[in-house]
């Protein structure tokens, strides 16, 4: 059921691989030095150096690009009372213009559809099949309006991390295993198959072997649930040069539509807990 007048958050999808239960609701800000982790390694066998190694320099290697955009097909169990996993899934089509810049295109299977637009000065929420729009202030670069998002409206955010410019010390924060699985081909390429583990989830990657390492494929099981419930996604159409960056992040509202507040649910007692 659609609520007129309030735009559902469940309809902006955000794309944490690390973070705790909730690791769909919460954000974590606190990072650690790429030096610790790489000691860590030395320190815990299960934590190789060559898979901290593959995973920097895809992070590095991101980091460093401006501008970039990708395409998205992604996955995700919900977990009956029965203890039956359905999958839900959507596309989405990503521009991120560094420093405070994103567009997000999504579809869901259930052929719903959203976008996102942070310019730099507003968050933009848009339903184009009601031809609705929610606005709010952005508070400032990806990582605070990210943060924002996951907190204050409750936007659901397992692949965050993939666009902030600190990737590489978010995810290995707390790493209790890294490693190295070789080489796998994922769509008919080669990538690095990487298995990484905190005390709430393990994570699977896969990052393109070369001198352009992105991300091919991520598996994530959240291991503390009920059920173990995963989030899969596959990427592809990287481009670390995209066009018409600014056309696209120039956001005007459509013709007739209508402005209403974002819809933010409850908490639950568990939730208001962990906030």
């Amino acid at each position: 059921m659609k609520l007129r007048g309030r735009i559902p958050t469940y309809l902006l999808p955000m794309m944490c691989m690390v973070t705790a239960p909730g690791a769909a609701t919460e954000h974590e800000t606190a990072v650690q030095s790429a030096d610790a982790a790489a000691e860590a390694s030395a320190d815990n066998p299960a934590i190789e150096a060559e898979a901290l190694q593959i995973f920097k320099r895809m992070a590095d290697y991101l980091a460093a690009a401006k501008a970039f955009s990708y395409h998205s097909e992604s996955s995700y169990d919900v977990v009956q009372a029965s203890g039956m996993k359905v999958e839900f899934g959507a596309s989405r089509n990503v521009l991120v213009s560094r420093p405070n810049q994103l567009r997000m295109d999504s579809e869901r299977r259930d052929g719903m559809r959203g976008e996102l637009i942070f310019d730099g000065r507003k968050i933009w929420a848009v339903d184009p099949d009601e031809n609705v729009y929610a606005t709010a202030d952005q508070p400032g670069g990806l990582d605070e309006t990210i943060d924002f998002l996951v907190v204050e409206l409750r936007v659901k955010a397992p692949m965050a991390d993939l666009l902030e410019p600190d990737l590489y010390e978010r995810v290995t924060k707390k790493l209790t295993g890294a490693l190295d699985l070789g080489e796998k081909v994922v769509s008919g390429v080669v990538c690095d198959h990487l298995l990484m583990s905190n005390d709430y989830t393990d994570f699977q990657l896969w990052i393109t072997t070369g001198d352009q390492p992105m991300l091919k494929r991520i598996v994530i099981t959240y291991k503390e649930e009920p059920g173990e419930p995963q989030y899969r996604a596959q990427f592809r159409d990287w481009d670390m040069a995209p066009e018409n960056v600014r056309a696209r992040l120039d956001f005007r509202p459509p013709d007739g539509a209508e402005r209403i507040r974002f819809y933010v649910p409850a908490m639950n007692p568990e939730q208001a807990d962990q906030s």
